[in-house]
């Protein structure tokens, strides 16, 4: 019977894998060059990785500013691959050790569901605990998600693979703290740090409502005086388990009869709406394209997919009234805009 390694090595899901990490990227030169040498270079990574010569490249660090700055660390396109690779085959095994109501980067889960579970539990409690932790991808102690990997993975070559990934870091983050947010493997291991918190809140503390969208949870309870202890509990079990600080100015007590903002929209008993935060965003957004399209710098159909994106996730609150304004103010110099806002039906929670 294969091993985990093996089937990770193998042509198929190498082959795979490159079909996954090219998806949506086809014109990048990098992406277009490993395509048009595709049997070569995926039996090369194969030989690589089997006999253990694989090494990881070196990043390209760039910034994004939305909705704050975030340092972005891209891996070569092959060492990509390998990333989609190692995913796919340990993360539907492991996966199922999960706790149901993590919702970050995994199959079935999303933010709208998240947002549809808070919902329910905000309707049946009196209070809420919103938590956030400080810096969470680049505090990550990498002995420590070592150590939660090998509880799990027992073989030596895999152990030495994951090793050759996780130490890659090392590119960006200098130390032994840090993980590249542009990692798929990346978004695993960070959703397989916290499981921890997970277990923590549920079987210790005994938290019957908690919800965790990576580093960002909510626990539920009638009593605001519980909530309070196990903010204090959880801050020192982060520190003292995990060498994570939880965020105090974002970790906040909140009144379910009033609602709270979560993942860019805003729950209550009443509904759900967009955040106050992503509606300037997107006010923001909207006057850049149309600065892009009075210079000719984009096309009304990349200015339909791009807002259809948006529209796409903002129909699942209760948007129709603003995007029936933000189409009339966009239909003064744009048709495809307008559209793209009205063509989706809101899915109310």
């Amino acid at each position: 019977m294969d091993t985990w390694f093996d089937q990770i090595v193998s042509l198929p899901n190498l082959y795979r894998a490159a079909h996954a990490a090219s998806l949506g990227k086809k014109s990048n030169p990098d992406v277009a060059l490993f395509r048009f040498r595709l049997e070569a270079l995926v039996l090369s990574l194969h030989n690589d990785l089997a006999s253990g010569r694989y090494r990881h490249g070196k990043y390209r660090i760039f910034s994004i500013f939305e909705p704050k700055k975030r340092e972005i660390a891209k891996a070569p396109f092959r060492d990509r691959v390998v990333h989609h690779a190692v995913h796919d085959v340990i993360e539907s095994v492991l996966d199922r050790s999960f706790f149901h109501d993590s919702y970050a980067c995994r199959k079935g889960k999303g933010t709208h569901a998240a947002l549809a579970r808070a919902r329910s539990f905000l309707m049946a409690s009196n209070f809420c605990l919103h938590g956030d932790v400080t810096k969470y991808f680049p505090s990550v102690n990498r002995d420590i998600l070592r150590r939660l990997l090998y509880a799990r993975v027992g073989e030596k070559r895999l152990r030495a693979l994951l090793d050759e990934i996780i130490d890659s870091a090392a590119h960006v983050f200098p130390g032994n703290t840090g993980l590249p947010i542009g990692n798929l493997t990346s978004q695993f291991f960070a959703n397989l740090y916290l499981h921890e918190l997970d277990h923590f809140v549920k079987h210790v503390l005994r938290c019957r409502y908690y919800i965790r969208y990576m580093d960002d949870f909510l626990l539920f309870d009638d009593d605001p005086a519980v909530l309070a202890v196990w903010k204090d509990r959880i801050r020192d079990f982060l520190l003292s388990n995990l060498a994570l600080r939880l965020h105090e100015n974002k970790t906040a007590l909140h009144s379910t009869r009033r609602g709270f903002a979560f993942l860019g929209f805003y729950i209550s008993r009443t509904g759900t709406r967009v955040a106050a935060q992503g509606l300037r965003r997107l006010r923001a957004r909207l006057k850049h394209f149309r600065y892009l399209r009075k210079k000719g710098a984009v096309t009304e159909e990349e200015l339909a997919s791009s807002i259809a994106c948006w529209g796409a996730h903002s129909a699942y609150a209760e948007t129709v009234a603003l995007r029936m304004a933000l189409a009339g103010e966009a239909a003064q110099w744009s048709a495809a805009v307008p559209a793209a806002l009205l063509s989706l039906r809101t899915a109310h929670f």
